[in-house]
């Protein structure tokens, strides 16, 4: 899978898309001029998106939640129960997904403990999930994607400030889901609005 869909952030005219002319203008004399951060915190965030980047002022890859928090490998028991939805005390679903994803455990024997870490095919199949869905790159995508970050009024004729792109496989065969932003800019027109429409998160910028 390989989409990418971009977001215009602009300003500075008459009509301006997201960005008012009063903060457009401060955040180019700081982010494109200066090349410095502009951040407008709330006071007390309710969450924190995480902007990595290696240089700290261009390509950040954007995350909700901690990326640099290890993911907990669930057990069989708990990956069965949210992700594949079976009770493990169900022998025949067990072996069922087992033939499915495995092979016929005549063959391949199951090997299952229930309070122990996924491997194998599991793992995968959680990775991907991860990837796809629920790690913190994918969290910021969907919601992203979710949030009215476009009023749709269009770009107009203003000057732009900013781009987010929202990718979906990054190279083919990849499901690496997550959302760019190319700058300093971007990341203070992305505030700017978080703000406006009250969804009270901040944006922290951190190296890779």
């Amino acid at each position: 899978m390989r989409r990418r869909e971009f977001l215009s952030l602009c300003g500075l005219a008459a009509g301006s898309c997201l960005v008012p002319d009063a903060v457009a203008r401060v955040i180019r004399e700081t982010c494109v001029l200066a090349r410095q951060p502009y951040l407008v915190l709330p006071r007390n965030p309710k969450s924190t998106l995480y902007a990595l980047s290696t240089d700290g002022a261009t390509d950040f890859m954007l995350h909700l939640g901690d990326p640099s928090e290890e993911a907990k490998i669930p057990t069989w028991r708990e990956y069965f129960d949210d992700y594949e939805g079976i009770d493990i005390n169900d022998k025949a679903a067990v072996e069922e997904w087992w033939r499915e994803q495995v092979g016929d455990p005549e063959d391949d024997p199951v090997t299952i403990q229930a309070d122990e870490e996924i491997d194998g095919v599991a793992l995968e199949r959680y990775e991907t999930h991860q990837e796809l869905i629920e790690g913190p790159a994918a969290s910021a995508f969907h919601y992203l994607r979710d949030v009215p970050l476009d009023d749709d009024r269009g770009v107009g004729e203003g000057n732009l400030l900013g781009e987010l792109s929202f990718i979906q496989g990054d190279r083919p065969g990849s499901n690496l889901t997550y959302v760019e932003a190319p700058d300093l800019a971007t990341l203070a027109c992305l505030q700017n609005r978080l703000n406006e429409i009250g969804e009270n998160l901040a944006i922290e910028i951190r190296g890779w």
